[in-house]
């Protein structure tokens, strides 16, 4: 209608919100930090702005229907040989006792915890059952790693997925090819350093093939948040009723290893494994060059060492990192 691109000094004022991005001073530093704010303006400008955000949006609901697609068909349809890796950061869990002083409110210890979902073909010795081309079995575990680490980077998660790998092993799960799924965090799986240690996947973990595959924004959640969400809410309520004290990531790991190591039958998993991560070596020996447009990177594979295929859909390219 004529009256919603109107611009003009006789159109009416109206009142809409929009989220933008504002600087607020926080302890002296100022960060930049999205917010709700209101607007009174013409018609006109609140429909051309509506106009340029679903611009892209067409694409950005294609390309996650399609994505959530192809991980259930690829998760239906495990390849032999083949593994899955669902990874991501759950929120901190903030240590409190059932009896405290006020004071003790303010300086809780925080501990990370980071879930990985694996998907893996049944092994007898371990599971009961074989998986086989004509009868296969998909195995759904949760993984999940205790830290006093409260560093979410690429050193964390190199150390996480070293962890995966060795208990890969520890169960003799003959595994060639890797599908890893993350969210786009810069800091944790999408940055320059995170894609050229990426890069070294092949001599660092030992598979023959190694992709990883990046959520569509706003569209990575999932069970991996409610296994992370499970485990905090069973440590709150035993601290509630006095049956545990927890103050360290050492104490998180002994409650879980001993009351949350075997699911219940309406789990979604098959078992939970469980590691604790003490100290995480940062190092500077790798250094990478600036992947270009990293934001719009859907899918990245590790060809060899400071090299990855990246795809951008509908567009492959290699780059040396």
């Amino acid at each position: 209608m004529q009256e919603e691109l109107d611009t003009s000094e006789l159109a009416p004022d109206i009142k809409w919100e929009r989220y933008e991005y504002v600087n607020i001073k926080t302890k002296g530093s100022s960060r930049r930090k999205l917010m709700l704010i209101s607007k009174t303006t013409k018609p006109g400008e609140m429909f051309t702005y509506f106009k340029d955000i679903l611009k892209t949006f067409p694409s950005h609901q294609f390309r996650a229907n399609w994505q959530n697609k192809q991980f259930k068909m690829l998760k239906e349809n495990l390849p032999q040989q083949h593994c899955i890796f669902v990874h991501d950061f759950s929120e901190n869990y903030r240590c409190f006792e059932n009896t405290e002083i006020q004071s003790s409110y303010f300086v809780r210890l925080e501990i990370s915890i980071h879930v990985t979902l694996i998907y893996r073909l049944a092994i007898l010795e371990i599971d009961g059952e074989e998986s086989t081309i004509e009868n296969q079995s998909i195995i759904t575990e949760h993984f999940f790693v205790f830290s006093p680490d409260e560093s979410h980077d690429t050193y964390f998660t190199h150390d996480v997925r070293k962890l995966v790998t060795n208990y890969l092993s520890s169960i003799s799960a003959y595994v060639t090819t890797i599908h890893e799924f993350t969210d786009g965090c810069q800091a944790q799986y999408k940055s320059r350093h995170c894609l050229g240690d990426f890069s070294y996947s092949k001599e660092d973990f030992g598979f023959d093939q190694y992709f990883r595959n990046f959520f569509e924004t706003s569209h990575a959640k999932g069970l991996q948040d409610a296994a992370g969400g499970f485990v905090k809410r069973q440590a709150d309520i035993a601290v509630l009723r006095g049956k545990v004290t927890i103050k360290t990531a050492e104490d998180m790991y002994q409650f879980s290893i001993q009351n949350l190591t075997k699911p219940n039958e309406s789990a979604s998993c098959k078992r939970r494994i469980l590691r604790l991560l003490d100290n995480t070596e940062r190092d500077e020996l790798r250094k990478f060059k600036p992947v270009p447009d990293n934001r719009s990177i859907q899918r990245v594979h590790c060809v060899e060492n400071g090299i990855i295929s990246v795809k951008n859909y509908p567009v492959t390219h290699v780059i040396r990192v």
